[in-house]
């Protein structure tokens, strides 16, 4: 019986390099190129759409970097990852917090296959699920050193020292089509049961998110959760109507209207003042 192969995408937005790493995959006789990236956003759509074992993927990137795609993707549809780079100063120490491994460039041969090595060890003895926790520890740590400080390992070069990128796209995948949805293009998002529903242009899109989870990750100087069910863009709010009992209505520019609890009236009118 022929052993099974892994899958393995090539994310790298050099040309040369993208080609050699490649070749080297298909020299392991236990690994298969599944495809490869130039950049980013393909990058987060070939791995949802082919779900590899395996992404050796470049850290700078324009764009979209290769923090980037892991956010995008999300900690549980991410699977193992092998980050690259040319500069030790990127998080080095924290890809160690998950125990995934890294390639430093100009990397040889030698140092290739004990990757690989290493990766495909991983592949074999390791339950389902625990690169999305391993993930998910890495983000969960980012995230608590952008609101402490703690300088515990290094943000990325691409940006401020201390700054959390806020999502850029949403990834959507539905009867095996993937749409990458820009949030700007976003105009409000409701609690739906264990999802929640993106609405956008007239669609509305099922996502397999929480509330809370998404609003961490979404631009707070764009996005407000105006009650516990609805988070609307601040750009497509037209006007508030007052309800009863205090509360209010926000009425959007698509004649959406959404409930404003109490509490956060002050909060949203305070955010709305800083916009004009």
């Amino acid at each position: 019986m022929t052993a099974r192969r892994f899958r393995v995408v090539v994310v790298d937005d050099e040309a040369t390099a993208r080609t050699g790493i490649a070749d080297l995959v298909t020299m392991d006789p236990e690994l298969e190129v599944a495809a490869t990236c130039a950049d980013g956003i393909t990058a987060v759509r070939t791995i949802v759409e082919l779900e590899p074992d395996l992404v050796l993927l470049d850290v700078q990137m324009p764009r979209m970097d290769g923090f980037d795609v892991v956010r995008a993707v999300g900690p549980d549809r991410m699977p193992l990852v092998v980050f690259i780079t040319a500069y030790d100063q990127f998080a080095l120490r924290a890809f160690e917090v998950f125990a995934f491994d890294y390639m430093l460039k100009p990397f040889d041969d030698d140092r290739f296959r004990a990757t690989m090595s290493r990766a495909k060890e991983t592949l074999k003895n390791t339950e389902d699920g625990r690169f999305g926790r391993q993930i998910r520890a890495l983000l969960d740590q980012a995230q608590s050193r952008d609101r402490t400080g703690d300088d515990t390992f290094d943000a990325p070069a691409s940006l401020p020292a201390g700054a959390r990128a806020p999502l850029t796209r949403l990834v959507i995948k539905t009867g095996g089509r993937v749409t990458l949805l820009r949030v700007e293009d976003i105009d409000w998002i409701e609690a739906a049961d264990y999802c929640v529903r993106v609405h956008s242009a007239g669609r509305a899109y099922v996502i397999r998110d929480s509330m809370g989870s998404l609003e961490s990750r979404l631009d707070p100087n764009r996005f407000f959760r105006t009650s516990r069910s609805a988070i609307v863009n601040l750009d497509r709010i037209q006007e508030m109507q007052p309800s009863f009992r205090g509360e209010h209505v926000i009425l959007l520019r698509d004649r959406t209207k959404l409930m404003l609890s109490r509490p956060r009236r002050a909060r949203l009118e305070a955010l709305l003042h800083q916009r004009l």
